[in-house]
């Protein structure tokens, strides 16, 4: 099957920015279709020192766990697609923790988890979605002290519990028609494509990725338009109410401020600063 992640990488606010207290790394090579990227501090490194960074809606979900020295303890959490911004949270106290995050393409989470995602969102939890890959990783996450460490020990209970059967083609093809246009289509329009009904392809989507074929189309088109906005800076928002299906200039405006909390040229300066 075609693999997305060839036509669709999704960025963050903060595209550019590395250090001890955030890093991204790629994945190996089997791993890449499914896994954006690994991420974390560098090391041990002060709850204080780590700076809250402001999330945006990139279409992908996050397997978090804070390993706390100090204290002798592990918390972890899984982040489903966000529709809107908020702001990372900040602890403020001296204690010594490492973060490891596992950063899923919105359609590849649910190959490695239990079940679908199809469920409430407080029953969206990692817990009750990847109980079992959090209880094998855990039980070694004491014994890897460096980034590469966790990679390394992530990416082979990664690959034992992938699950190809859960890839579903018409939901794969939905996005495919999706992305390849600009995110800019209706929900009919995908229907047709797919070959799929409405109803069958609602269903589809909340069982793979938990969110609606309206509501990952929506974001998709915002996320190639943020990318868009970061990596041609000579961004003409004229031609871009045209590619991405807008009304008119106001309407791409308020669609980007909802999801990003500013403007494209605020996004922008903030992203370089």
């Amino acid at each position: 099957m075609f693999e997305l992640n060839s036509i669709y990488t999704p960025i963050t606010a903060l595209p550019g920015v590395r250090n001890d207290a955030y890093s991204e790394i790629i994945p190996c090579i089997a791993l890449r279709p499914y896994i954006r990227c690994f991420w974390g501090t560098s090391g041990q490194i002060k709850n204080c020192e780590i700076p809250g960074r402001p999330v945006i809606p990139d279409t992908c979900m996050d397997m978090i766990f804070r390993v706390n020295d100090t204290k002798n303890t592990n918390t972890g959490r899984f982040c489903v697609i966000d529709e809107r911004p908020y702001p990372s949270h900040v602890i403020h106290n001296s204690d010594m923790v490492s973060i490891f995050g596992i950063r899923f393409y919105a359609w590849s989470a649910v190959l490695f988890a239990d079940g679908s995602l199809n469920h409430n969102e407080e029953d969206l939890n990692i817990d009750n979605l990847f109980y079992g890959f959090k209880t094998e990783f855990e039980s070694i996450l004491w014994d890897c002290h460096t980034l590469e460490e966790r990679i390394a020990a992530a990416e082979k209970i990664l690959l034992r519990r992938f699950n190809w059967n859960k890839q579903n083609p018409h939901v794969m093809n939905g996005l495919f028609f999706m992305i390849t246009n600009h995110g800019n289509v209706k929900i009919a329009d995908i229907s047709s494509y797919t070959g799929i009904s409405q109803r069958s392809l609602e269903r589809m989507f909340r069982e793979t990725m938990g969110v609606s074929p309206k509501t990952i189309q929506s974001l998709i088109r915002y996320q190639l338009l943020w990318q868009d906005i970061y990596l041609h800076r000579q961004f003409d928002v004229f031609d871009a109410v045209l590619k991405y299906g807008y009304s008119d200039q106001a309407h791409l405006l308020n669609d980007f401020k909802r999801k990003h909390a500013m403007t494209p040229r605020e996004a922008l300066h903030f992203s370089l600063s």
